[in-house]
C-alpha cells in the first residue's frame, strides 16, 4: 500500500513510456562487417519488416514464424542473390518489435543494393548507430547497463574484457542498481505516508529504520565508486614507467611492445614527453607510458617532460620504478626520485643491467615486488610479464566483490545519488523546525532513486540515451 503510494505522489518519467501514438519507422542496417565476406547479414526492426522482406523475397511471404527460410532476392524483376531468411514476431525479438533477418552473401555491392531496396518500402529507413539497442532498451527488453554491457562484449579484446561485459549482459550490474533504487522507493514511500499523518511523523520514520537504511546505501554506494577497476578493464589499465635518465625505460618499453616503440640511446634525456603504448598482458589491457627520465634539469623542454612524467606516475594504476643495478648499490634500493610515486602492492621494482651486479634486496623494499633483468635479453620479458600480471590480477580482484561501474556516467549517476543520500542524514540528524522533515526527506530520497535510475534507464533523459547509443556501431 504504501509503495503504491509513493508511485501515485512521485511519479518518475521512465523512457520506455511513450506519449506518442505513431508507429515508428522500420529501421535496416548491415549487422555484420563491411567487408567483402562469405557471408552478409541485414536486419529489419519495426512493424513493416515482415513486409518489406516479403516484396524482396516473395517465396517467404507464407513461411511461419521462426522457421528459416531459403529463397531468392528480387529487385525489379531481377534476382540478385539467395538468402536464408527468418521472421521473429513483435515482442519474441531482440527488440521486442518484429524483427527480419536476411543471411545472403558478403558482396558489398549486393548488400547495399538489397538495403536501398527495402528503404523504398513504406516507412522503412537506415537505422542509426546503436538503433537496434536502444529499441531494445525502449521495449523493456533489456535495461542501459545491458545494453553498455553487449557494446563492451562486441568491444572485447581479452578473456577479462568479455567476462566483464558478460556479467554486465546478463543483467549483474542493472540488477544491483535497480534492487538500489526499489529499496530508496520503499523508504520513500514510509516517508510520504509521514506527509499524511504529520502528527505521527516521528514515530513513522522511526519505524522505518532511515538513519541506518540509509547509512547502508551510503556505505554501499562508496564500495561501488570507491576504485575504477570496471572502467580501467575496459579502457586498459595505466601503467607507467618511471626512473632516472638512461635507467633503461626506453629499452623496456619496447621490450614490452616487441617493437621500436621509444627511441633508444645513450645519451640522459632522450625521452622528453609521455611516449603511450596498447599492449595485454596476460588478459588484461594496459596503456604504457615510457617517461621522461626523472632529475634535477635546468633545459625548458626537459623540465617539462619530467613534470608530465611525475603527473603521470601520480594518476597511473601501476608503476614500473626502474633503477640501474650501480644505483641500487648506491642507494640500498630504488632512488630518491622515484620514491614519492611508490605505491603500495601496485608497484613493481626492477633493477637493470643484471649482468653488472647480483640483487640484495633490503627488508624495506620487501613489501614491493623485486625483480632484476638485463633488458638486453628477451628472456627477461616473461618474468616481467608474470610480475605485472600478478599485480594487475590483485588489483582487480575486489571488482569482483562488489557492482563494478563500468562507465564515468555510472560514477556519476552515483555521486549524485550519494549527495542526495548524504544530505538526507544529515536533514534527519539535524532536521529544521521551520518545516517539515518528511517532506524534505522525501526530495532528497526522490533525488536519490531519479540518480540511481538513469544508470538502468527507469529515468533517463533522451540525452542520455543519444550518449549511450553513440557509441554503438549502426548495425546493433
Amino acid at each position: 500500500m504504501l509503495f503504491n503510494l509513493v508511485l501515485r505522489r512521485a511519479f518518475i518519467y521512465t523512457p520506455h513510456m511513450s506519449a506518442s501514438t505513431h508507429t515508428p519507422p522500420t529501421i535496416c542496417a548491415l549487422a555484420t562487417a563491411p567487408l567483402p565476406a562469405g557471408v552478409g547479414i541485414i536486419r529489419l526492426s519495426g512493424a513493416a519488416a515482415k513486409v518489406a522482406a516479403d516484396m524482396l523475397c516473395p517465396t517467404f511471404n507464407s513461411v511461419a514464424p521462426r522457421v528459416a527460410h531459403y529463397g531468392q532476392l528480387v529487385i525489379d524483376g531481377v534476382a540478385i542473390d539467395r538468402a536464408l531468411l527468418l521472421h521473429f514476431p513483435a515482442p519474441h525479438s531482440f527488440t521486442g518489435e518484429g524483427v527480419v533477418e536476411i543471411q545472403g552473401h558478403g558482396s558489398l555491392f549486393v548488400l547495399d543494393k538489397i538495403l536501398d531496396f527495402l528503404c523504398t518500402q513504406p516507412n522503412v529507413r537506415r537505422a542509426e548507430a546503436g538503433e537496434f539497442s536502444r529499441r531494445a532498451v525502449e521495449n523493456n527488453k533489456m535495461d542501459l547497463t545491458q545494453a553498455e554491457g553487449l557494446a563492451d562484449l562486441i568491444a572485447a579484446a581479452t578473456s577479462a574484457q568479455a567476462k566483464q561485459a558478460i556479467r554486465q549482459l546478463e543483467g549483474e550490474l542493472g540488477d544491483t542498481f535497480n534492487g538500489w533504487r526499489t529499496e530508496i522507493l520503499h523508504l520513500l514511500a514510509h516517508v510520504e505516508a509521514a506527509i499524511d499523518f504529520p502528527d505521527e511523523e516521528l514515530d513513522i520514520l522511526a519505524d522505518a529504520a532511515l538513519e541506518e537504511k540509509v547509512t547502508v546505501f551510503l556505505n554501499n554506494i562508496s564500495t561501488a565508486t570507491r576504485t575504477n577497476l570496471g572502467e580501467r578493464l575496459r579502457d586498459g589499465f595505466k601503467l607507467a614507467i618511471i626512473g632516472r635518465p638512461n635507467a633503461g625505460k626506453s629499452t623496456l618499453t619496447n621490450l614490452l611492445t616487441g617493437q621500436d616503440t621509444a627511441i633508444v640511446t645513450p645519451e640522459a634525456g632522450t625521452t622528453r614527453d609521455v611516449v603511450t603504448a596498447a599492449l595485454t598482458i596476460g588478459d588484461f589491457p594496459v596503456q604504457l607510458a615510457d617517461t621522461a627520465g626523472l632529475r634535477d634539469a635546468t633545459e625548458t623542454i626537459e623540465k617539462i617532460g619530467i613534470e608530465r612524467a611525475g603527473a603521470t606516475a601520480e594518476t597511473a594504476d601501476l608503476v614500473i620504478a626502474l633503477t640501474s643495478a650501480e644505483d641500487w648499490q648506491t642507494y640500498s634500493g630504488p632512488t630518491p626520485e622515484v620514491l614519492p610515486y611508490l605505491q603500495p602492492e601496485r608497484t613493481l621494482l626492477l633493477v637493470s643491467k643484471m649482468d653488472e651486479t647480483s640483487l640484495n634486496v633490503p627488508d624495506v623494499w620487501k613489501k614491493h615486488d623485486v625483480l632484476g633483468v638485463n633488458l638486453t635479453s628477451s628472456g627477461s620479458l616473461s618474468g616481467v610479464l608474470s610480475a605485472l600480471e600478478k599485480l594487475i590480477t590483485a588489483a582487480y580482484a575486489p571488482a569482483q566483490e562488489a557492482a563494478t561501474v563500468t562507465r564515468a556516467r555510472h560514477r556519476d549517476a552515483l555521486n549524485n545519488a550519494h549527495g542526495a543520500l548524504t544530505r538526507a542524514l544529515d536533514l534527519y540528524k539535524n532536521p529544521r523546525s521551520d518545516t517539515s522533515l518528511a517532506e524534505l526527506l522525501a526530495q532528497d530520497l526522490r533525488d536519490a532513486a531519479a540518480a540511481i535510475g538513469t544508470i538502468t534507464g527507469h529515468t533517463s533523459s533522451e540525452d542520455v540515451l543519444d550518449t549511450v547509443f553513440s557509441t554503438f556501431c549502426v548495425g546493433k
